[in-house]
């Protein structure tokens, strides 16, 4: 090989192992290079997670936004006391009590506590029918309920109470239990489930506090509607539009039982006598002799002497009803088999006694509305379901 050609080839060999080097380094460089840019992309998904509720967390915000686009709960307005001022037995203003809470809870019930024993009165707001009538439990069985008798509101979920869990089918949901006072004693539980719409415990509690005063006054309150839940009368001169002043009533005259007037009758126009007959006068004669019927007198009273009756009439109602509030399964019972008296002997006696130490033996004499009561409300309208 001649000399240059050698040297050419020298070049050549030499050009070849720089280029190689060169590959062989920017290999490593773009090896190094991707690495990192991994690890960048890497370290990208980190500061910008798929989740974005782990960078910028608006869950909670969300939900306060639904809470104010959610209709407020029903206010307590003045209808709902109307409501409860209507009735004039503890029957009627408990009955009214779970209807009118309604709006503020779900299925509510009243238990009545005796002997140790707690027992459901009446219920509303079931999927069906009114099982709290059928409730019945040891007092001591129930941590919750046993609070609550002892005087205190309580919120518990069912599932955690063995006698509650089985009332209320073992709901999670909050129910709140509120003592029922009634001179100055516990005698009952207002127990009421929270909805899908929640529970406002304020408004139960300040009902059932009602209650307590309207059941307190049954036997004092007028019959009329009180004027302080009357909607006032607007004499400002303002949105007259908007606003229409409401009739007060004016309460309730007592009744004054009077005879009516008698009716005027014309006297009738004078008819010839007949011809007398010839008589013998040995013959025994038999004159018509008009009989004039007899209307027996009804005492006529003055209104305080009404006001009187009336008040006794009433408390004679409120003693009654409170008998049947705590015995209805004994009532029930006693009205099919006739001895309604036999069965709640102890309750009637001692009931009769106080409205005898209320009512004046003038209003007694002449009445007897502690009877006519136990007729009507324990006895359903059936004299001889008492068995007296």
């Amino acid at each position: 090989m001649e000399k240059h050609e050698a040297v050419l080839a020298e070049l050549e060999q030499m050009r070849e192992g720089a280029a190689a080097l060169m590959r062989a380094k920017l290999e490593a460089v773009a090896r190094q290079t991707r690495d990192l840019a991994n690890r960048l992309a890497g370290d990208l998904d980190v500061v910008v997670p798929p989740d974005l509720e782990a960078l910028f967390p608006i869950g909670a915000v969300a939900e306060h936004l639904r809470s104010l686009t959610a209709p407020p709960p029903p206010a307590l307005g003045l209808e709902v006391l109307r409501q409860l001022d209507v009735g004039r037995a503890q029957s009627e203003v408990l009955q009214e009590l779970l209807r009118q809470v309604g709006p503020w809870c779900g299925a509510r019930a009243i238990v009545v506590l005796r002997d140790g024993t707690v027992q459901g009165w009446s219920g509303a707001g079931f999927p069906v029918g009114d099982p709290a009538r059928t409730w019945r439990a040891a007092l001591v069985d129930s941590r919750a309920l046993t609070k609550a008798a002892g005087g205190a509101s309580v919120l518990v979920r069912p599932a955690s109470d063995a006698v509650l869990s089985g009332w209320f089918d073992g709901s999670q949901k909050r129910l709140l239990l509120v003592p029922m006072l009634l001179r100055a004693k516990i005698v009952g539980i207002l127990a009421t489930l929270e909805s899908d719409a929640g529970l406002n415990t304020t408004v139960i509690q300040q009902l059932t506090y009602t209650v307590g005063l309207m059941l307190e006054t049954l036997a004092t309150r007028p019959a009329a509607t009180n004027p302080a839940l009357l909607e006032p009368e607007d004499l400002t001169g303002e949105a007259r539009s908007l606003v229409a002043p409401a009739a007060v009533e004016a309460p309730a005259a007592p009744e004054i039982f009077e005879m009516p007037p008698a009716a005027v009758e014309e006297e009738p126009a004078a008819v010839p006598a007949p011809p007398a007959a010839k008589v013998d006068a040995g013959s025994t004669v038999q004159l018509p002799v008009p009989v004039t019927p007899t209307v027996p007198a009804v005492p006529m009273r003055t209104p305080e002497e009404e006001r009187k009756h009336e008040e006794a009439r009433r408390f004679a109602r409120l003693l009654v009803s409170e008998i049947r509030l705590y015995n209805e399964q004994a009532v029930q019972a006693g009205k099919l088999a006739h001895d309604i008296y036999r069965r709640l002997k102890e309750d009637i006696d001692r009931s009769r006694d106080m409205y005898e130490q209320r009512v004046s033996a003038e209003v007694r004499s002449n009445s007897n509305y502690f009877h006519d009561e136990m007729v009507r409300i324990l006895a359903d309208g059936d004299p001889e379901a008492l068995g007296m």
